[in-house]
């Protein structure tokens, strides 16, 4: 008797949730054959009450963040600059039309200003795909990346270095060098600007092809959002907003990785992502400083530094408070609470492509709203209509990178030691 009972009460368990997620099915279809398209929107912000952090971020503002969080527009919003590059490779794993498609996204749909390297050549073709009304500086100062000063010299040194890579048949020499070269480029384009009058409070590294389907963003990323996520950074480090630079992660590095040491070089893992990078001018000119610094000493030394997220890998470790991330993956996020493993499409929602999650991140609400709606339409699960209601894409948390490491390695982790000194910071170069 004992054992029928055991046996029947999963049954009933089992019955009930299949006939609560039958009823609610039947309620959603016909919602949805009922409902037009500004109802349907209006369901999709009902569904957001299932994120967290969105929910949170749309509760009234304290009096210390009103200025931040309140419709009006701030009296100085931080001014913001992207900085980018596109240089010509030999061998390449997309096509010229491919580059020119992504290229156009970005130029012709983003309103932040712009400073581009390329070389004289591909000018016209930059300021072809260039919306008219982008304010874009195009620098043609270089031929190619190794004619900037910390790669300066050092082309048969990269040729040789191309033995070493694991991923030599699909990399060149020169592409190792346009990786290299994007915190000098960032660091450059501040301090040129500035020189001449022209002062930003936060400038980004943003690859030329990161935009790679039709998107929403304009101004972008938002000013609003950009105080948002500084302040958040800097609760969670402890650091000064100014000292802070932002990285967006793809995962967490193997266990294994605890055991890590500065004189075992480069972290050759899926973990940081380059394509979009920045923060305030002071620390963008630390990071160039620590950058080269390293990326010599391994050279130096006969280990491989041609791909440069092996080495921001390394530098995450030795360096975690300076840095702050998101990581749209986290199983442990507040935001990722309630949705079902197999049937949504990410860890939160049906978010497009999961290496560029920190565009929407940064973006303000109402283009968070709209590309939520794109999303949607596109999903897998598009045909299932009721669906659209359920899976938006949620907005998650910041995260400190000790944090993220302590996560991983355990409460015990303190970053390794240090040898390598870095110079003190410079006049522009």
């Amino acid at each position: 008797m004992v054992l029928t009972t055991m046996h029947a009460i999963p049954r009933f368990r089992a019955f009930t949730v299949a006939a609560i997620f039958t009823l609610s099915l039947f309620y959603l279809l016909a919602a949805d054959s009922y409902l037009g398209p500004s109802q349907s929107a209006v369901l999709l912000d009902k569904a957001l009450e299932l994120a967290p952090e969105e929910r949170k971020s749309a509760t009234t503002p304290t009096a210390s963040n009103s200025a931040k969080q309140s419709s009006e527009p701030t009296l100085n919003p931080p001014r913001i600059l992207l900085v980018s590059a596109m240089f010509p490779l030999v061998k390449s794993k997309h096509s010229k039309a491919e580059y020119a498609e992504w290229l156009s996204y970005f130029l012709n749909n983003i309103t932040t200003d712009v400073y581009f390297y390329t070389t004289p050549d591909m000018e016209p073709t930059v300021r072809w795909v260039a919306s008219a009304n982008l304010n874009i500086t195009v620098n043609t100062s270089y031929a190619s990346p190794f004619d900037i000063l910390p790669l300066r010299g050092l082309g048969e040194t990269y040729n040789e270095m191309h033995e070493w890579d694991r991923e030599k048949h699909r990399h060149v020499p020169e592409l190792y060098a346009i990786w290299n070269a994007k915190p000098f480029f960032l660091d450059e384009a501040v301090r040129t600007l500035a020189s001449q009058g022209q002062h930003y409070d936060y400038a980004f590294w943003n690859d030329a092809g990161s935009f790679r389907v039709e998107h929403r963003y304009s101004a972008w990323p938002s000013d609003r959002r950009i105080q948002e996520v500084w302040d958040e950074g800097s609760r969670k480090t402890g650091k000064k907003e100014e000292d802070l630079l932002f990285f967006p992660i793809f995962g967490l590095p193997s266990v294994r990785t605890k055991s890590w040491v500065e004189d075992d070089g480069p972290v050759d893992e899926e973990f940081s992502e380059g394509s979009f990078f920045g923060g305030r001018p002071h620390t963008i000119h630390w990071w160039r400083r620590i950058y080269y610094e390293y990326h010599n000493h391994y050279l130096s030394r006969g280990i491989f530094v041609g791909k440069d997220q092996t080495l921001i890998n390394a530098l995450f470790l030795l360096f975690p408070d300076r840095i702050f991330t998101v990581w749209m993956s986290d199983p442990d996020a507040q935001a990722h609470k309630g949705l079902v493993p197999h049937f949504d499409e990410s860890y939160l929602g049906a978010c497009g492509p999961v290496w560029y999650y920190y565009q929407f991140w940064l973006a303000d609400r109402e283009t968070r709203r709209e590309m939520r709606l794109l999303w949607l339409d596109r999903s897998s699960w598009a045909a299932w209509g009721w669906w659209k209601s359920r899976q938006p894409c949620r907005l998650t948390q910041a995260l400190g990178m000790r944090e993220v490491l302590v996560k991983r390695f355990g409460k015990g982790w303190q970053p390794p030691a240090r040898s390598v000194l870095i110079p003190a910071e410079s006049s522009p170069s």
